[in-house]
């Protein structure tokens, strides 16, 4: 019996029906098969399963209504038409009902419509079929898909758990434990392959004696498991009794000193075509043998294994590699640190070189004036002024060392006006974008645009120092001349700084090296110009921007942070003093000799009694009489040191301020200095003009200070200050 799509059965009693229906289906490419009678009808189907069957309603011995249900229970397949001359809504819903396709009226009045409807009853059977034919295999995918998703999920528990274990024993024991439990087997063993020695043991197993486990030694190639180290193929029988390698396996020399069956799955754990080593699998409990799923699954497996045996291996190698690479980090810093402190030391050395000459050629030509007759006052006073300014020029020096050396850590408290700043940069710079430009025959001209901005905390001199940095960089990049804009203003939480040039530009690996220590462009530069910007910028809590292209130009932007700045104490007035009173009496603590000179003569000239001590030690007593209203004290010292001292003198007499006054000033511990009670910092080497500075301000907050300690002592018992 044959299913045949093409063929439609036409049963009628009606010869030119049927006659007619043959001749219209032959024309459209489809085969006829024409009875007169249900049982020729039946006979039919016994043959051959037509596509389509157009049955009249009224047939001899049986109606068609019969004959349907006849034959949808041989031929469930074929879509049945039923055919009728006597039309009524009773019979139409009745064919219905016992899954006719269609319902045709007869005679046919439109062979086109009759057409059409045997195509959409077989396009219905042969969607039918194939809705059938994708749903059987739907059942089947969903029952692989079933028992691939169990075995799935062994293997992702199986990750899961390896991924969280560290000690490589610990992990291949748990590894042959999931191998065991999955495939239900008594043994399974894992080797180890060393590849110097090309010999393989057993680290982890289950079923195996523990004397036979610690005792197998295989070369690669001995036995089955051997073979497949050697080979990198898996070795898979299913029949034992069968299959030609066992019993070549089992005439090897060393195949069966370790297992009382025959290994019957073995794969070799890879990876990247690596051979790390081989896991056996035998004596399945079911007694029924493994297949190729069982192989994939086994694969799958130690696949995850290889991963985390060389995982541990490489973690071994790196851990050596580390140390090594830490050892050569260390060694590398170093010298870098040696060469930076090198070239640091080279350019220190030139420029305290040039300021020693200056200091000592002028105080050799002042001594000679002075010796000779007819002193010059007014030149003695112009070398003293320069003189001045070299030292000053040294300590800066000294300033741009701490600051490469990022040891500062004072942060710049004083009232800034950025505008004000930016006027006394570009004058300052003058002789550089004008007097030595016009030499050139270059033009650069400078424009200002400041903008109405509020002031802010910072060091005047430090954020001067930054702006005539970036006026020389700006400068040094129009060598053919250009426009130099500084442009100020206020932004939502910041004020703005912006220094654009029109010059050459640079590219992006200079800018990406701008700031860093020792990087110039210059030829005669010592690349710690923009490397002090970023620094004192830093200390201000502002940050820095730069954009630039090669031949287009370069803008710089500061952001200094919008603070509320205090309104300024008003300074002590020493003439105003002498007329309501005593001159101030000043404890001075220097154990340097020439420094404590210096000092005292700064007090003396400034109209105040001096008191001297060399050590804190035995400026404690000098406190402890009382009447000294202002304490001045170096932070190193023997003894004491002047944190020290000023927690004994605040401790003793809190309404005394006390000034330190010391050479590491900048890198001072905010913290530190309020837990001593320190009151104000001074930097050596220091002014005259900063000294009066900071003793006026220090002395104007004796009353406020104590009227603060008077007020302590009624709830502590200390002596007051009246």
């Amino acid at each position: 019996m044959t299913t045949d799509s093409n063929l439609i059965l036409v049963v009628d009693d009606d010869q030119s029906t049927c006659h007619v229906l043959s001749t219209l289906f032959a024309r459209m490419g489809c085969r006829t098969e024409a009875v007169s009678s249900p049982g020729e009808a039946l006979s039919t189907l016994n043959r051959m399963k037509p596509g389509v069957a157009l049955v009249d309603i009224k047939l001899p011995g049986m109606n068609g209504l019969r004959l349907l249900e006849e034959l949808k229970k041989v031929s469930p397949d074929t879509e049945v038409i039923i055919m009728t001359g006597h039309a009524s809504m009773d019979t139409a819903l009745e064919a219905i009902r016992k899954e006719a396709y269609d319902y045709l009226p007869k005679p046919f009045d439109n062979f086109d419509e009759v057409w059409a409807t045997v195509q959409r009853a077989c396009e219905k059977r042969s969607l039918s079929l194939k809705n059938r034919e994708l749903l059987l295999d739907l059942q089947n995918g969903n029952r692989e898909l079933s028992a691939a998703v169990k075995r799935q999920k062994s293997l992702v528990d199986a990750g899961r758990a390896m991924g969280g274990i560290c000690d490589l024993h610990e992990l291949l024991d748990f590894f042959v434990g999931v191998a065991a439990d999955e495939l239900e087997v008594d043994r399974v063993s894992l080797m180890l392959l060393d590849e110097e020695t090309q010999e393989m043991w057993i680290v982890a197993s289950r079923g195996l004696e523990e004397s036979v486990k610690n005792g197998v030694r295989r070369k690669v190639g001995d036995g089955i498991a051997g073979w497949v180290a050697r080979e990198g193929k898996p070795v898979l029988v299913k029949d034992v009794l069968s299959d030609p390698r066992i019993k070549e396996f089992l005439h090897s020399t060393h195949a069966t000193s370790f297992i009382s069956a025959p290994i019957v799955l073995s794969i070799p754990i890879q990876l990247q075509e690596k051979v790390l080593g081989v896991i056996n699998v035998t004596n399945r409990r079911s007694g029924q043998s493994f297949d190729e799923e069982d192989l994939a699954f086994l694969y799958s497996l130690a696949g995850q294994a290889a991963v985390a045996i060389e995982r541990t291996r490489k973690y071994d190698e790196l851990q050596v590699a580390y140390e090594s690479l830490k050892v050569a980090q260390k060694n590398l810093v170093e010298s870098e640190r040696l060469n930076a402190l090198g070239q640091m030391a080279a350019g220190v050395a030139h420029d305290f070189n040039n300021l020693l000459a200056g200091i000592l050629g002028r105080v050799q030509l002042l001594q000679m004036k002075i010796d000779a007759v007819g002193t010059d006052l007014p030149l003695i006073r112009s070398q003293l002024e320069l003189i001045e300014k070299i030292a000053l020029q040294g300590a800066a020096t000294v300033r741009r060392i701490q600051e490469f050396s990022r040891i500062r850590k004072d942060s710049p408290t004083d009232p800034v006006d950025v505008n004000s700043v930016v006027k006394t940069a570009v004058e300052l710079t003058r002789g550089k974008w004008s007097d030595e430009c016009r030499n050139r025959g270059v033009s650069v001209t400078v424009r200002l645009s400041l903008g109405q901005i509020p002031a802010t905390r910072g060091n005047n001199h430090d954020l001067t120092q930054v702006v005539t940095n970036l006026i020389f960089n700006a400068v040094d990049a129009m060598p053919e001349g250009g426009e130099l804009t500084l442009r100020t203003f206020l932004g939502e939480k910041t004020i703005g700084l912006e220094v654009s040039d029109t010059g050459i530009g640079m590219s992006r690996e200079v800018k990406e090296k701008l700031f860093q220590p020792f990087f110039s462009t210059k030829g005669n530069g010592n690349g710690l110009g923009t490397s002090i910007v970023y620094g004192i910028v830093a200390r201000h809590g502002g940050e820095i921007q730069v954009s630039s292209e090669e031949g287009g130009g370069t803008t710089v932007l500061l952001t200094l942070p919008l603070v509320d700045v205090p309104a300024e104490v008003r300074p002590f007035d020493t003439e105003e003093r002498k007329k309501k009173g005593r001159p101030a009496r000043i404890l001075l603590v220097e154990d340097n000799d020439l420094n404590r000179e210096l000092f005292r003569g700064y007090i003396v000239a400034m109209g105040h009694n001096a008191v001297v001590a060399s050590n804190g030690n035995d400026a404690l007593p000098i406190v402890e009489k009382g009447a000294i209203d202002l304490v001045i004290t170096d932070l190193s010292m023997p003894g004491l040191t002047g944190y020290q001292l000023a927690e004994k003198v605040k401790k003793r007499t809190p309404g005394i301020p006390v000034i330190l006054i010391t050479g590491w000033a900048i890198q001072q511990d905010d913290a530190r200095l309020r837990e001593s009670g320190v009151d104000f910092i001074l930097k050596k080497p220091c002014t005259l003009s900063d000294f009066r500075h900071n003793v006026d301000t220090a002395l104007s907050s004796v009353r406020g200070a104590g009227e603060r300690a008077a007020k302590m002592a009624e709830g502590t018992g200390c002596p007051g200050i009246s």
